[in-house]
């Protein structure tokens, strides 16, 4: 009975402890809901970047580019080896992504040169007197790319339509993929935003307008002597792959163990194919100069 009695007061003890114990607010997230969090991130992600890229792509389907290209790339190579279809599977992941960092990195680079031109047009309206109007026009005369004009002519036509000047900058601040007119468009941002004079956005401007230019001094002076380096590199990802061409076309028994053999299929072929990517993306690291 003492010990019936014993294990009696622990179950009591042990229930009224759990009684007093805090539960959770907010049960755990089911799976669903992080599976579909993850997909608006991504969505949200690949916003920003096809936006910078300038492309007319939905991101849901480049979301499914991104999905299909492992499979395809992946099913391609298994067609070989199964090595390669492990490496087109890695490859088919990241080169959606690399394309879009390419095609960033063309618009930085068209668009980096309009950045000292714009801001002195701004620099020179605003010493006359202007206003940010009379700023947003000037910098869309100013111009020639036709992406940034068409920006500068967006945020005019926004605070004409009685749009707060800051939140219409903020949203086209996202499509900025070079980092000079990235810079001007969040002093604009600042400047708007803490309701600055036009005289103060005048000595801000023209200080960026001065790194800006020292940017693209120093831009051109690296891409001038890395041009050299590309142009090596390039021909040397083209000619081994087209020299193995060449042979399997004009002599096959020459190259037939890489094909009708399992070290050839499992060893020889997917190194070279891991060797070949990993020299041209180290070739592009070292090659690439961003704006």
């Amino acid at each position: 009975m003492e010990l019936i009695g014993s294990f009696a007061a622990m179950v009591a003890v042990g229930s009224l402890i759990l009684a007093f114990v805090p539960r959770k607010a907010d049960p755990a997230p089911r799976l669903e809901a992080r599976i579909r969090s993850a997909i608006t991130r991504s969505l949200e992600r690949s916003r920003d970047e096809l936006a910078k890229t300038r492309l007319a792509l939905d991101p849901r389907t480049f979301l499914a580019l991104q999905v299909a290209a492992p499979l395809v790339f992946a099913v391609l190579g298994l067609m070989i080896s199964a090595p390669l279809a492990v490496l087109g599977f890695v490859v088919g992941l990241l080169a959606p992504r690399w394309y879009i960092r390419y095609l960033t990195g063309v618009e930085a680079r068209a668009a980096a040169d309009d950045a000292p031109r714009v801001l002195r047009a701004m620099v020179n309206r605003a010493a006359a007197g202007g206003v940010y109007p009379d700023l947003f026009a000037a910098a869309a005369e100013a111009a020639r790319h036709r992406w940034v004009k068409a920006d500068f002519n967006e945020v005019l036509g926004r605070y004409f339509a009685s749009e707060a000047p800051s939140e219409a900058l903020a949203e086209i601040r996202r499509r900025q993929a070079s980092r000079n007119l990235a810079l001007v468009y969040d002093a604009l941002i600042v400047l708007t935003r803490t309701h600055q004079p036009v005289s103060a956005a005048a000595e801000v401007l023209n200080g960026l307008g001065e790194a800006a230019r020292s940017n693209q001094r120093v831009a051109r002076s690296a891409a001038a002597e890395s041009r050299g380096l590309r142009m090596q590199a390039a021909f040397l990802a083209l000619i081994i792959p087209g020299l193995f061409l060449y042979l399997l076309l004009a002599n096959h028994a020459l190259v037939a163990p890489v094909f009708d053999t399992d070290l050839g299929r499992f060893v020889v072929l997917p190194v070279a194919a891991c060797l070949e990517a990993a020299g041209v993306w180290l070739s592009w690291r070292v090659t690439r100069l961003e704006v």
